[in-house]
């Protein structure tokens, strides 16, 4: 699994220093599967993100030109406060292959290229969704709801990404 992985961050492109100092580019920022998620009281749940409703247009597009902040902000990013939380943009091409999404983005602020510098490089979408309970299996893993109507609000550089290290700048 780790050789098609490596596979498809490479066909999905890099991310380069500009001759400004910015970091442009292409990165898987999330991907299709189960995601494990907690709840207020300590437990576990299992949220699945299907290609039906992950991989569609409507999902996609809303990925387009959307603020990266440097962690997940405690609300969602607003014109109100995208001036102190954005630290880069999406661009507009995305790029889909065998589950994993990718898309073109510029990173500009000092603070988050020199966090990038220093190994902090996973990504991790911040979205609004419809959760459902829903019990299942999808490939080989168990699931207690399902996600829709997912709509992307912004892309956080993480330590650590809930869909793992594949999401992350090359």
């Amino acid at each position: 699994i780790l050789a098609d992985i490596r596979i498809d961050r490479v066909k999905l492109g890099k991310v380069i220093k500009t001759a400004e100092g910015y970091l442009k580019g292409d990165a898987i920022v999330t991907r299709t599967g189960v995601f494990k998620y907690q709840n207020l009281d300590g437990t576990a749940r299992y949220e699945l993100r299907h290609p039906d409703d992950i991989l569609i247009n409507d999902s996609l597009n809303t990925l387009k030109s959307l603020p990266i902040t440097n962690e997940h902000p405690t609300s969602l990013v607003t014109a109100e406060n995208a001036d102190n939380l954005a630290v880069g943009m999406t661009g507009e091409t995305i790029k889909v292959e065998d589950g994993y999404v990718g898309i073109s983005l510029n990173i500009t602020h000092k603070d988050a290229i020199a966090a990038v510098n220093r190994g902090k490089q996973e990504l991790s979408a911040g979205y609004r969704v419809d959760l459902i309970p829903e019990v299942g299996e999808y490939n080989g893993e168990r699931y207690t709801h399902r996600q829709t109507n997912v709509n992307y609000n912004h892309i956080a550089l993480v330590d650590m990404g809930r869909a793992g290290r594949v999401a992350r700048l090359n």
